[in-house]
């Protein structure tokens, strides 16, 4: 069963952001980044509850490189509310 996932406002931003801040470093970088969070959410399509259990209820995580996607269930579609960098303290979230 394939579901829909969707990216909520703040994680598109978290995105956005860490993209062009590898891109200022390494274009190959932060296309890797794209492509491996593109295959994380084919996963997550195919797979929603893939992920490890978050530490909020409801709520899981799905390692991507050094990146945390915080995801949810929301209803018949996946949204991922979060992506951090796992040495962030609140990459947890």
């Amino acid at each position: 069963m394939t579901v829909r996932v969707l990216r909520s406002r703040r994680a598109a931003a978290e995105i956005e952001e860490i993209a062009a801040y590898l891109a200022e470093y390494s274009l190959p970088a932060a296309q890797r980044f794209l492509d491996s969070l593109q295959q994380a959410q084919r996963q997550l399509a195919d797979f929603p509850n893939s992920g490890a259990l978050g530490p909020q209820p409801s709520t899981r995580r799905l390692i991507v490189g050094s990146y945390v996607v915080s995801y949810r269930r929301r209803g018949s579609d996946v949204e991922i509310f979060a992506v951090r960098h796992a040495r962030r303290s609140d990459a947890s979230v």
